[in-house]
């Protein structure tokens, strides 16, 4: 997991000091993603070696999994044509508009899963690891906005508050339930 940051931070910062240009940023960022296969198998090996995968938890993780992948190629797809299409046009609002539906899809796969739960001790989990993400977007989001009204960091674009808080959520998955019984 370390590493997928690490190379989303530098991937990141050598756009942002023009060392790479934007369509290699997004082919390089894209291919990050792909590190995400592991992790999410270790995961996923790991929930069933502790008995912690529930059915919900198994058709969750599908479904977060292929809003995710289609948020992601939405995102990148639209940021890499933007460029060729007339700016203000109907076309564009359509495009800049797209990448939120699979993001709704995320968070109505949440919502379904409290709902399919029948474990109330993973429905806690979950809740709480939302809180996490909930927390984790907000405090980076204000201190961010501090920095920057003060011309410490550059601004960045309000889109990255959804990918912040899905972040968030996989560190308060990860931490949800390390020592408690």
């Amino acid at each position: 997991m370390g590493l997928f940051f690490a190379n989303a931070a530098v991937i990141t910062v050598l756009h942002i000091t023009d060392a790479i240009n934007a369509p290699t940023f997004w082919i390089v960022l894209a291919l990050n993603f792909v590190l995400l296969i592991p992790i999410i198998k270790s995961g996923k090996q790991l929930q069933e070696q502790k008995g912690a995968m529930t059915r919900a938890m198994r058709d969750y993780n599908r479904r977060f999994l292929i809003c995710s992948a289609i948020y992601s190629v939405l995102m990148l797809g639209s940021a890499g044509i933007a460029n060729r299409i007339a700016d203000g046009s109907t076309l564009m609002w359509g495009l800049a508009l797209l990448p939120m539906l699979p993001a709704f899809g995320m968070i109505w796969t949440m919502m379904r899963y409290l709902r399919e739960e029948t474990d109330e001790y993973q429905r806690y989990k979950a809740v709480r690891a939302s809180m996490v993400g909930l927390g984790f977007v907000l405090v980076l989001g204000t201190g961010w906005g501090f920095l920057e009204t003060f011309g410490l960091v550059p601004h960045i674009w309000a889109w990255w508050v959804f990918p912040a808080w899905a972040i968030g959520l996989g560190f308060g998955m990860i931490g949800a339930g390390k020592g408690e019984a």
